[in-house]
Parts: C-alpha cells; structure tokens; sequence
C-alpha cells in the first residue's frame, strides 16, 4: 500500500506524467484523422505540442486541475450507462444523446478553462487583498483581450445564439 510520501513523491513527476498524456491525446486524435496518413507527422506534432504545454506553467496548471473532473465525468458516464442498461436501455440508445453529451462536455472545459486563465491572469481594474486596484498589465496583449469580461460577455452571447439557431433551424436531436 502506498504511504503519503510515496504519494507526494509523485508530484514531482506532475510535468513528466502531463507531457506524456498531451502526447498520446495529440497522437491519437491527429493519427485517426487526415493527418495519420503521413506516419511521422502526427508524432512530430504531439511531441512539439508536448513540448509547449510543459513549458508553460499556466497550461499545466490547466492540465493537471482539469484532469480529476475528466475522470469524474469519466466514472458518471460509465455509471450513467450502467444504470441505463440496468432499466433496459440498449447502448444504441446512447447514441442519439451522443452530440449532446459532446457539447456540454466542451461547454464545461471551455468554461473551466476560462475560469482558469482568469483566476491566473492579471489584468487591469482587478482589486488585491489590500483593495489597491493593479494596473501592471495592458488591454494591448492577446491573454488580457481574450480574458476582458466584455469581450468573453460577447463569446457567451455568440455561442447562446449558434446553438439557439442550430438547434431551432435542424432536427431535433
């Protein structure tokens, strides 16, 4: 049985373990898509994609706070199928409800992973500890632009509207 410090050994480990996971996720998807027809571009990509992301202390940060709710949601939907198989459902069933567990599962990501820039990102107006209003950023780099509250307002407005006229211009899903 692992003991606590077996365990806090393995923190250390954090950006060789989310390196490894960016890699095999980045592999798989591009090799099942057009790009696996060329076999070392797919791994060329993901190792360099690897590369970015563990260089970057704010993507693994992402990472390694995303990753528990990924298991989470994991075990709800397994669990989730298993009831519905319990009550007589067929996985076929499933398969209609498909593209609407696809968009609130990348409806909670992208909301997240706002939320996470935001809470690690200063921009200006943001009030600190002391109620003194920090001003070391500018509007002028793309981080503080994309996370402006109007700017997200106006990348919540547009997204309510797609998925309002998708779903009332086609067929029900």
């Amino acid at each position: 049985m692992a003991t606590f410090f077996d365990l806090t050994g393995l923190e250390a480990f954090s950006k060789v373990f989310i390196f490894i996971l960016v890699v095999i996720s980045i592999y798989a998807i591009l090799h099942f898509s057009k790009f696996g027809r060329i076999s070392w571009l797919p791994w060329l990509v993901a190792l360099v994609m690897g590369l970015f992301v563990i260089m970057s202390d704010l993507a693994t940060g992402l990472i390694k706070a995303l990753i528990p709710w990924g298991a989470v949601l994991f075990l709800f939907l397994v669990f989730s199928m298993t009831a519905s198989q319990m009550f007589g459902a067929a996985p076929a069933d499933w398969a209609q409800f498909k593209w609407v567990l696809y968009i609130i599962v990348i409806l909670i990501l992208f909301i997240s992973t706002m939320f996470y820039f935001r809470e690690n990102t200063v921009v200006p107006g943001d009030i600190d500890e002391d109620q003194d209003e920090l001003k070391e950023a500018s509007y002028f780099t793309s981080g503080n632009f994309f996370l402006h509250p109007n700017f997200l307002a106006l990348m919540f407005i547009l997204l309510v509207g797609i998925f309002t006229v998708a779903l009332l211009a086609g067929k029900s899903i």
